[in-house]
């Protein structure tokens, strides 16, 4: 990871580990609207300039992104311009002019040029380019993967579109926003935004200022309140005890054998949601919400009761999400797998 003054070499045990390192980082870096799959088959992403699209010229930052079957350019100041996507496949003309640390791509309709502030940047990005296309030449004609949420699930499930709709939109718009989650959105607001959510999620009216952001954090937590509980209460006391358990190895053990259990469609909403959180108190020093606070917040929406152990079970699904809900524990995948 290179900085204007620094550079942070980072390891890791063993690749899987650090992809999922590279993968979170990533998730804070960038911009609402990036999918898994670009995120996930990242192999080169550094901040630019945009110079030049389509034969006129530009002067705005983004994100630039190389990632397995494409080159993507995600805006900074997202509200003024749209993404950029060229296929891998579709490029005519790649060039590098180092002495500008300029790279220009070309497709048969389209021209882009960007420029790095660092001529190391710009040369470590255009020889992972060429690498990306001499190995997509090289691999058989496959199918480009489906967009999917930027939260992978643990197997099998849906998360509900409403769900996905918040996510994706406080994630965009109200990391920074102070207390989201804790502060109520409008009420009549709110009300309306639970309707639309239940009925129409693609179109219900979401707003991208401080108030529609928490008018959209109190929808989510309705909505999920109001629907049949993510963790049936049948089982719900075998989750209490798993949080009472003293000993952490054996305790996270506990919680991710009884995630094993859910029904998959409630597994991956947790999953989700969860994984959104964890985003969400990366940004505690400016938005105040630590996974403490959330979890205050979220134990009645999730349980529709608050005790310690619960408090204690929410924290924990939020601080370890990756090691909880994404990574498996040794001989998991044969328990799992053997019929």
């Amino acid at each position: 990871m290179v900085t204007l003054s620094d550079r942070l070499v980072c390891a890791a045990d063993n690749q899987e580990e650090l992809l999922t390192h590279l993968h979170h980082i990533l998730k804070v870096i960038l911009p609402g609207g990036v999918s898994y799959a670009e995120v996930g088959g990242a192999s080169a992403v550094s901040k630019v300039c945009v110079v030049e699209v389509g034969g006129a010229s530009s002067h705005s930052d983004a994100w630039l992104l190389l990632w397995e079957d494409g080159v993507s350019v995600y805006p900074v100041h997202r509200d003024t311009q749209q993404a950029l996507r060229m296929d891998l496949s579709t490029l005519t003309h790649h060039e590098m002019g180092p002495s500008e640390n300029i790279i220009t791509m070309a497709t048969a309709d389209r021209r882009m040029a960007l420029r790095f502030e660092e001529q190391h940047s710009c040369q470590s990005w255009f020889s992972h380019l060429q690498t990306a296309l001499t190995n997509q030449r090289a691999a058989p004609q496959r199918q480009s993967p489906a967009r999917r949420s930027l939260y992978p699930v643990m197997s099998q499930g849906t998360v509900p579109p409403a769900v996905e709709r918040c996510i994706s939109h406080i994630t965009a718009h109200g990391l920074k926003v102070d207390g989201v989650y804790r502060r109520c959105g409008l009420a009549p607001k709110v009300t309306r935004l639970v309707e639309a959510l239940m009925t129409s999620p693609s179109s219900a009216p979401l707003e991208s200022d401080e108030q529609g952001v928490l008018d959209a954090g109190s929808a989510l937590k309705q909505y999920v309140r109001q629907r049949e509980s993510l963790i049936p209460d049948a089982v719900r006391q075998q989750w209490v005890n798993a949080a009472m358990i003293s000993d952490e190895r054996s305790r996270f053990s506990a919680y991710r054998r009884l995630l094993r259990q859910l029904p998959d469609d409630n597994r991956a909403t947790l999953n989700a949601l969860f994984g959104h959180f964890y985003m969400v108190q990366v940004f505690s020093q400016v938005n105040r919400m630590s996974a403490q606070n959330l979890a205050l917040v979220l134990v009645p929406t999730l349980f529709q009761t608050l005790n310690q152990d619960l408090l204690r079970l929410t924290r924990e699904l939020i601080i370890h999400h990756t090691l909880l809900f994404l990574t498996a524990e040794r001989g998991e995948e044969e328990e799992v797998t053997v019929l």
